[in-house]
C-alpha cells in the first residue's frame, strides 16, 4: 500500500501553493497589467505605420516639389507682384493698334484665387480676322500673364460710301466678345523666372510692353499668322462695290480695239485696256481684234463669270482684220 511520507506532502502543498499564487497573480492581479501593455503595443504598431505614411508623403512631396521648382525655373510667363488697371489698358491698346476698327474695355475688377489674383476686363468691339488673331496669340504667347476666356466671334460686313467721291467701299471684318484675364500676385517663396538675357530682366519686365515675345522655339508654340480666313465668305451676298473706280467692263460700251487694246466707253470718257488689265470684279483675259471681242473673267462675289463684249457691226470703229490695223469704213 502506497504512503505519503511528511516530504511529499509538503512538495506537493507547496507545489499547489505556487500554482494557485501563479494563476492568481496571473489572471487576477496582472490582468490590468496585461491589457495596457497590450494597448501599448497596439499603439506602437499605429505610430510606426503612421511614421511610414509620413515617410511615403514626405519623399512625394520631395518628388513634387523638385518639379514645381523645375517648371518655375524654366516657365517664360512673368507674373507681377501688383498690376494696375493703367498698365492693362496700356498693354491691350499697344496690340489693337493696328486692324482693330473697335476696341471697347470695361474692367471687372480684381479677384483672389487659389496661390493667384486676377484682374477681368470684358472686350468687344470688330476689327480684321487676321489682326484679331496676332492679338489672341500675342496675349496667351508673350511672357506677360494674360489670358483669353469666352472668345465669341461674328461675321460682319460694312459697306460705306463716301459723301464726296460717291465711291462705295466694303470691309469683310469679325465682331467680338471676350474676357481677357491679367495674371498677378504669384505664390511666394520660389526662384524668380529666368531668361535668356538674364534673370534681372524678367523681374523688371514692364506689363504693357507689347515687343517681348515668347523665348521658346517656334515649334512649340502655335502659329502667329492663321492659315486661312474662316470668317472670309466664299459668296457674297451682295457684289463688293467698286471701290477701286475701276472699268465696268458690263455697263461701259465697247468702242475700239487699237494697237491690242481694248477702248470703251464709260460716263463719257474713253478708257484703254488690254490683255492682263484689272477691271471691275475681274481682268480682261483676252482681246482679239480681228473678231472685234474682248472677254474679261469677272469673280462676282465667289462666282466666277466670263464675259464677252463685241463691237457691233453697225459701229464704224470695227475691225475687221487682225493685227490691229486701221478702223474700216462702214
Amino acid at each position: 500500500m502506497f504512503r505519503l511520507d511528511s516530504n511529499q506532502i509538503l512538495l506537493t502543498a507547496c507545489l499547489v501553493l505556487v500554482a494557485g499564487v501563479g494563476t492568481y497573480l496571473t489572471y487576477f492581479r496582472q490582468q490590468d497589467t496585461i491589457a495596457t501593455l497590450e494597448q501599448q503595443i497596439e499603439e506602437q504598431k499605429q505610430r510606426r505605420e503612421e511614421i511610414r505614411s509620413l515617410r511615403a508623403d514626405r519623399a512625394n512631396a520631395e518628388s513634387r516639389l523638385k518639379t514645381v521648382r523645375r517648371r518655375w525655373r524654366t516657365q517664360y510667363k512673368v507674373v507681377p507682384a501688383t498690376i494696375s488697371s493703367p498698365d492693362i489698358v496700356s498693354y491691350l491698346t499697344e496690340l489693337t493698334e493696328t486692324g482693330f476698327q473697335q476696341f471697347d474695355v470695361m474692367s471687372a475688377g480684381p479677384e483672389d484665387r487659389d496661390g493667384y489674383s486676377v484682374h477681368t476686363f470684358n472686350a468687344e468691339g470688330k476689327a480684321y480676322f487676321t489682326n484679331l488673331y496676332q492679338f489672341v496669340w500675342t496675349i496667351e504667347n508673350n511672357r506677360p500673364f494674360y489670358r483669353v476666356r469666352g472668345l465669341s466671334l461674328n461675321y460682319l460686313e460694312e459697306r460705306e460710301t463716301d459723301e464726296e467721291s460717291g465711291r462705295t467701299t466694303m470691309k469683310v471684318l469679325v465682331s467680338f466678345d471676350m474676357d481677357v484675364e491679367a495674371i498677378y500676385g504669384a505664390a511666394t517663396g520660389l526662384p524668380a523666372p529666368t531668361s535668356a538675357s538674364g534673370g534681372e530682366e524678367a523681374g523688371r519686365l514692364p506689363v504693357a510692353q507689347a515687343s517681348t515675345g515668347p523665348p521658346l522655339p517656334s515649334s512649340v508654340v502655335p502659329k502667329p499668322a492663321p492659315e486661312i480666313n474662316p470668317f472670309y465668305p466664299l459668296v457674297f451676298e451682295e457684289v463688293p462695290p467698286n471701290q477701286y473706280d475701276r472699268l465696268n467692263v458690263e455697263s461701259a460700251q465697247l468702242v475700239s480695239i487699237v494697237n491690242g487694246k481694248a477702248v470703251f466707253q464709260a460716263e463719257g470718257q474713253l478708257q484703254r485696256v488690254g490683255e492682263g488689265d484689272r477691271v471691275y470684279l475681274g481682268r480682261i483675259v483676252d482681246v482679239r481684234p480681228s473678231e472685234g471681242r474682248v472677254v474679261a473673267r469677272l469673280n462676282r462675289g465667289g462666282i466666277v463669270d466670263r464675259v464677252e463684249r463685241t463691237l457691233g457691226s453697225e459701229s464704224p470703229l470695227r475691225l475687221r482684220n487682225g493685227g490691229g490695223g486701221a478702223p474700216t469704213d462702214p
